[in-house]
């Protein structure tokens, strides 16, 4: 290890980024709440993400290929430095 600052550093980030998306989250929930949107199943294969809600009393699906995802959020922690 060449920098070990660095990577403390880096350790403390990704805590508080941990922290934030809780936060995050939170909110989101809140959100969804105060628009009449509810998840009521998640469905999770190595291939996608299913999830089943409720919007405004309709019931409907969407289906989110986990790679998709994954590259996504790859791509996200890149362009920020969390992952290198």
């Amino acid at each position: 290890m060449e920098r070990p600052t660095a990577e403390i550093r880096r350790l403390l980030l990704l805590g508080l980024l941990r922290d934030y998306i809780q936060q995050e989250i939170a909110h989101l929930k809140d959100d969804l709440k105060k628009a009449n949107l509810s998840i009521s199943e998640i469905q999770t294969n190595e291939l996608d993400i299913t999830v089943k809600f409720v919007n405004n009393g309709m019931y409907d699906q969407g289906i989110y290929m986990r790679k998709m995802l994954d590259a996504e959020i790859k791509n996200r922690a890149k362009r920020t430095g969390l992952i290198i």
